[in-house]
């Protein structure tokens, strides 16, 4: 069946540590994040949009908002009561270490239940803009650097089987080689 795909762009800043990891990783640090998320519908609204961006960019940032200029843990991280005192800025993941593959499956979820037909939001001039029905979340993906993301999505044939999954660069990844990113 035919299909109309849209995305938009978005950056925060976040830090964030992986426990578990054998290098550099380990110790807190901090990206900037790109993320892209991609929504598509089999036909167009009354406007000939799959939806409008506005409708898109205020729901995203709604969720970026939490995570820009926070420091994000794992739930099991040993050292989290550490950053007790910037608790404000605190984001904790209880499904996983925050690598850019957990980070986008968090978006990913948290965005699937804010996507649902009829949501609206409004502009920052005050006008109302609703989420058409049949418009569904197909997949976020996350920039870690400039040359690695990690990408999520819950549709058939992607996600967490490792499809999707793009290092580039070194060949091995960014992770822990001390590699310029």
């Amino acid at each position: 069946m035919p299909t109309f795909r849209i995305a938009k762009r978005f950056t925060f800043d976040a830090g964030h540590r992986l426990a578990r990891h054998p290098e550099l990783c380990r110790f807190p640090h901090g990206h900037t994040y790109r993320v892209e998320v991609v929504l598509r519908a089999e036909g167009l609204d009354g406007n000939d949009m799959v939806c409008d961006y506005q409708v898109l960019k205020s729901l995203v940032r709604h969720e970026l908002d939490r995570l820009d200029h926070a420091m994000i843990l794992s739930a099991a991280d040993p050292a989290r009561e550490a950053f007790a005192p910037f608790a404000e800025r605190l984001v904790v993941l209880a499904d996983g270490e925050p690598t850019a593959e957990v980070i986008a499956r968090h978006l990913y979820r948290a965005l699937a239940a804010s996507l649902l037909p009829g949501a609206e939001v409004t502009s920052a001039a005050g006008v109302p803009y609703r989420l058409p029905d049949g418009v569904r979340l197909e997949s976020v993906r996350l920039w870690e650097t400039p040359t690695s993301w990690a990408e999520y999505s819950e549709e058939e044939g992607r996600g967490e089987r490792g499809e999707g999954r793009a290092d580039q660069g070194t060949g091995t990844g960014d992770r822990g080689q001390g590699s310029a990113k």
